[in-house]
């Protein structure tokens, strides 16, 4: 999921065209030893200018086939895919939308084809008993079904899923594959089921940041770019946020008590189970180990013995406000956008798109390391964030076609999507900077597994719940407990889940 997306804009400013992609796995070992191969490529001969790329796919010709796609519009959620699948359907001048249109488009004379959209409104609650529905019945309705990577992952488990592992077609070196993300959702060698690529945007989306209010870091600190400054120099950590909560809170009214809407906070978010997430996933924690017998619990230790204890010290600090009156995101928004908090959370990257009209500087965020030992700062997607999958109606026969429509979106969100989305869109429109630039960056290449977020339902809530979201609602420290309480049920879980997919490769999917 470490892709860099300056990597893809580069090749298409050298190359005028996108002919490939390095690997994901050779480009983060790159960065990780130092080994770049940059400038070390040989001299292009003007016989290899003058060479024309020639895309594999043409000359395909599907005669018209309709590719019949399921695009969620859940309105409960705080992104969707639909945006960036299927768009408005014309051109309207908004960059974004039109460059979805235009993607469409291509595709559609590129393979000759035409896009069949059904709009889902599906939601968290029903997603999965939906779907699963289609499935039994039969129904041969849909090449690819877009929507949350936890209802998918149940489906997937349940052998509702076709398996992508080794598909044809289907070039998973190629950078617009999020491959190591797909990875990370197998449970067993030979069992891949969750498309998660650039076509699938919602993905990078939805990923978790926070939002600051520079305007009162000026205020508290004398500089807009005071914590700008400690994520840069790897220095933002629980107690580095918990020091902003703490410091930048004000009794406005001067009653004695915070009040929301009349006081300024530190921190605002909605809620302990979704807004405690990305604050879990970014202290970079591993819960499982994968081994020849199957994956294990391996987060029984003393580091989830400390992130349990800072984060009930970071949601409990004196100027933290997670218990809203009135819990949607829509007032977190709107307490953020009226001043009335430092640094708010549950928000997305895609988000920044609602803050356009705020009048103070702000800035996206990455969420703190457990502390400055922690290697590298680390965000989370969310468990609705939503991903790509093939359902078990589709006949084998037609797999092909789908592979193939797959293969080019993705390519074409790449090139066309993604540069003008992220590079044209959160960076320009919505940065105030360089350094809001070059922030974005770090969480866009931040993005890790999301094995949690798929799983943890499917795994009766331990990961998430049990050990960490229940303790914290109330003010509850005591990790050890939580685990031992709930450890065999999980367990159980675990080995239930690792038996299915088993199952599943047994029967040939």
């Amino acid at each position: 999921m470490k892709k860099t997306l300056s990597l893809i804009l580069a090749a298409l400013m050298a190359a005028g065209t996108l002919a490939s992609c390095s690997d994901n796995g050779a480009d983060k070992e790159a960065a990780e030893t130092g080994n770049s191969t940059a400038g070390t490529a040989e001299a292009v001969t003007p016989e290899q200018e003058e060479t024309e790329w020639v895309d594999p796919f043409a000359g395909t010709d599907f005669g018209g086939r309709s590719f019949r796609v399921s695009s969620s519009t859940d309105e409960t959620d705080a992104t969707n895919a639909d945006m960036f699948i299927r768009g408005s359907g014309e051109l309207n001048g908004e960059s974004v939308n039109d460059a979805v249109y235009n993607r469409n488009q291509k595709i559609s004379e590129l393979l000759n084809i035409k896009f069949d959209f059904t709009e889902a409104t599906y939601t968290m609650s029903n997603a999965e008993s939906s779907i699963k529905a289609l499935v039994v019945a039969g129904d041969d309705v849909y090449d690819v079904v877009a929507n949350d990577i936890r209802s998918m992952a149940n489906l997937s488990r349940d052998g509702y899923i076709h398996n992508i592992y080794n598909a044809p077609i289907l070039d998973f070196d190629q950078s617009y594959w999020y491959t190591e993300a797909m990875k990370d959702c197998q449970f067993i060698e030979g069992g891949m089921y969750l498309l998660i690529g650039d076509y699938f945007t919602d993905a990078l989306q939805s990923c978790h940041c926070l939002y600051q209010n520079k305007d009162i870091l000026t205020n508290f600190y004398g500089s807009p770019d005071y914590i700008n400054s400690l994520v840069f120099e790897g220095k933002w950590t629980f107690d580095a946020m918990i020091g902003v909560i703490t410091d930048t809170k004000q009794d406005l009214n001067g009653d004695g008590q915070m009040k929301q809407g009349e006081d300024l906070f530190g921190f605002t978010c909605w809620g302990k189970w979704g807004s405690m997430i990305p604050f879990l996933i970014g202290t970079d924690i591993k819960f499982i180990e994968r081994t020849d017998d199957g994956p294990v619990f391996c987060f029984n230790n003393e580091r989830s013995v400390k992130i349990l204890e800072k984060l009930n010290e970071l949601f409990y600090a004196d100027g933290a406000h997670s218990d809203l009156a009135d819990a949607s995101v829509k007032t977190l928004q709107t307490l953020f956008a009226n001043g009335m908090t430092t640094l708010v959370g549950y928000n997305r990257l895609g988000n920044l798109a609602n803050f356009r009209e705020v009048e103070f500087g702000m800035g996206a965020l990455p969420y703190p390391k457990l502390d400055e030992d922690q290697a590298q700062y680390v965000t989370s997607m969310h468990d609705t964030s939503e991903i790509g999958v093939i359902l078990m109606t589709l006949p084998p026969e037609q797999m092909e076609y789908v592979y193939t429509v797959l293969e080019v979106a993705c390519r074409e969100t790449s090139r066309m999507v993604i540069p003008e989305w992220y590079e044209n869109g959160l960076k320009v429109k919505y940065a105030n900077g360089q350094d809001d630039a070059r922030m974005i960056d770090l969480i866009h290449d931040t993005i890790t597994g999301p094995f949690a977020v798929a799983y943890d339902s499917a795994l009766s809530n331990f990961m998430l719940q049990t050990c960490f979201s229940t303790p914290l609602s109330s003010n509850n420290t005591d990790f050890a407990s939580a685990y031992k309480k709930s450890e065999k049920v999980g367990n159980k879980g675990l080995a239930k889940a690792y038996e299915k997919f088993a199952e599943n490769l047994a029967n040939g999917n």
